[in-house]
């Protein structure tokens, strides 16, 4: 099951296998924090956005795959994903930013890798509200943006490639402690193929750390932990719970 091929549609596969594992492993290690924190011998798991398992193929070596729970707008994705590891599927549908597909209060963890890093700052609210509203009252979320490593990675030129004018734009932003973000050109290269699924809504955002704090304590909760840049060096990772 480990061993699993990827997906030729997999975006986060890039050509290294050791890249691609590393940052699976990474993120079930997280997983793995957040069940210490939760303190269960069994835990329900929900991973939204899983794409095509890069996480979920490390997460099966760590959770029963029956407790583990996945979720994606690609309905490719999630197909691949539950036939290939055999955990539970969800599709998201519309209004995506909801997932009403998915049940409220039930999971004990849950992992959003990556998904606030590529919203406007309007859906990444809506997101970040309807996802906590997963959790089970004593859960653990793990929550990644891009913060205060991708804002030192933007500003010395080392990080995502983006036009001149939405650099200025992002770190302006930044600066100013709001927050920032920018769609992706037609001609952008990264993630393409989960681009022209899900639309040119799919972008970059830079999210200062008092803005994740403002959000989770409107929506009751609070940050258990911080680790700035500690997901591919480049991601910032936040573990909520309720307060």
């Amino acid at each position: 099951m480990q061993s699993a091929e990827i997906h030729p549609d997999d975006d986060m596969y890039t050509g290294s296998l050791e890249h691609y594992e590393k940052c699976g492993n990474q993120f079930a290690g997280f997983a793995e924090q957040a069940a210490g924190l939760v303190g269960r011998s069994t835990r329900r798991v929900l991973e939204l956005p899983c794409g095509y398992g890069r996480v979920t193929r490390q997460l099966v070596k760590h959770f029963d795959p029956s407790r583990i729970e996945v979720a994606d707008i690609m309905i490719p994705a999630v197909d691949y994903t539950t036939k290939t590891f055999g955990v539970t599927g969800h599709y998201v549908a519309d209004p995506v930013n909801e997932f009403r597909t998915i049940p409220a209060g039930e999971f004990d963890i849950g992992l959003m890798g990556s998904l606030l890093t590529h919203l406007s700052e309007s859906n990444a609210r809506t997101v970040l509200e309807n996802f906590l509203a997963k959790l089970s009252a004593d859960g653990v979320a793990v929550v990644t943006t891009h913060g205060v490593r991708a804002h030192e990675m933007l500003s010395s030129g080392g990080w995502f490639e983006v036009a001149p004018g939405d650099k200025t734009a992002l770190l302006t932003a930044y600066s100013m402690g709001l927050y920032g973000f920018a769609n992706y050109t037609p001609d952008q290269p990264f993630e393409k193929k989960t681009v022209d699924y899900i639309g040119r809504s799919y972008g970059v955002s830079l999210i200062p750390h008092a803005w994740m704090v403002e959000q989770a304590d409107e929506l009751g909760y609070r940050i258990l932990k911080f680790s700035p840049g500690a997901w591919d060096n480049h991601q910032d990772v936040f573990w909520l719970a309720h307060r």
